[in-house]
C-alpha cells in the first residue's frame, strides 16, 4: 500500500490511557533467586477513540531479531496506507512484542519520577469493551487477548490490532513490570500511565495522552499497605 506523508484524521485513532485500577500492594519473600521486595501492583487500560482502528503490523527478513512496525490506516473497510512506527521484538513471553505502545512510572507527590517500570514491549489486542456506542465501534471483533496472532519465533509479519471502541489491559503484576517499592517512603505518589510515548505512532488527538491515579502508601517495609482514592466519584477498588 502507499506509504502516507500525512495520513487523513478521518482515519485516525485516537489512544486514551484510563487511570490506572486494580491497585494493591503486595509483599514477595526472599528466594534462593532473589531478594525480598514490596511491590505496588496495577493494572493499566488503554482504549481506541478517534475515527479508526489501531493496526500495527511487522515485518522481518533474513533471520532479523527485530521486525520494521508500520502502522496501517483504514477508510470504510479498506487499509488506504500505512507510515513507519518504530520495531517488534521477540519477547520472553514467546510473543513479538510492539515497542512503543506505554509507558508506566510512579510519579512522587510533586510528579517527578520515583519508579519505573522496566515493562517495554507489548502484543496489543483487544481484551476490554470500553466505548461502543462510537459511530463504527467493533461489537465482535475476531479475537480477544491473546487467542490473536502474537506471532511465533519464526514468524515473518504479525498484525497487532485494537478495533475501535476497544481497549487492552495490562496487570503489572511480576518484579520489574509492578512498581518496587521497598525503599519507597510512605506518602503520596500517582501512577502515571503513558501512552505512545516516542510519539511514533499517528494519533487525532495527542493532549490525552497521560492518565494519573493517586495512591497513598503506608504501612512498614515487609506489610506495605495503598489507599486509592475515589476517582471523579468513581471508586472501582471497592
Amino acid at each position: 500500500v502507499a506509504t502516507l506523508r500525512n495520513p487523513p484524521q478521518s482515519a485516525l485513532p485516537d489512544l486514551v490511557p484510563l487511570p490506572s485500577w486494580g491497585i494493591r500492594a503486595f509483599h514477595f519473600p526472599k528466594t534462593p533467586a532473589s531478594r525480598a521486595a514490596d511491590e505496588l501492583m496495577f493494572g493499566a487500560t488503554v482504549w481506541i477513540g478517534g475515527s479508526g482502528p489501531l493496526d500495527v503490523e511487522g515485518f522481518r527478513s533474513n533471520g532479523s531479531q527485530t521486525m520494521k512496525a508500520y502502522q496501517y490506516f483504514w477508510r470504510n473497510g479498506h487499509v488506504i496506507g500505512r507510515v513507519r512506527a518504530g520495531t517488534m521484538g521477540f519477547s520472553g513471553y514467546n510473543q513479538w512484542h510492539f515497542k512503543s505502545f506505554a509507558r508506566y512510572q510512579l510519579l512522587g507527590s510533586d510528579k517527578t519520577v520515583a519508579v519505573r517500570s522496566h515493562k517495554e514491549g507489548f502484543c496489543i489486542a483487544p481484551t476490554d469493551a470500553v466505548n461502543l456506542v462510537l459511530p463504527d465501534a467493533v461489537w465482535q471483533p475476531s479475537f480477544l487477548g491473546l487467542n490473536g496472532a502474537c506471532g511465533t519465533p519464526t514468524a515473518l509479519s504479525v498484525q497487532e490490532m485494537l478495533p475501535l471502541g476497544w481497549g487492552d489491559t495490562y496487570f503489572q503484576s511480576v518484579p520489574g513490570q509492578a512498581f518496587n517499592i521497598t525503599h519507597v517512603p510512605n506518602g503520596t505518589y500517582y501512577i502515571e500511565v503513558i501512552v505512545n510515548p516516542e510519539k511514533v505512532l499517528h494519533e487525532s488527538d495527542t493532549s490525552n495522552d497521560v492518565s494519573l491515579r493517586k495512591v497513598i502508601l503506608g504501612g512498614t517495609r515487609g506489610h506495605r499497605t495503598v489507599r486509592v482514592p475515589a476517582f471523579d466519584g468513581i471508586d472501582p477498588e471497592h
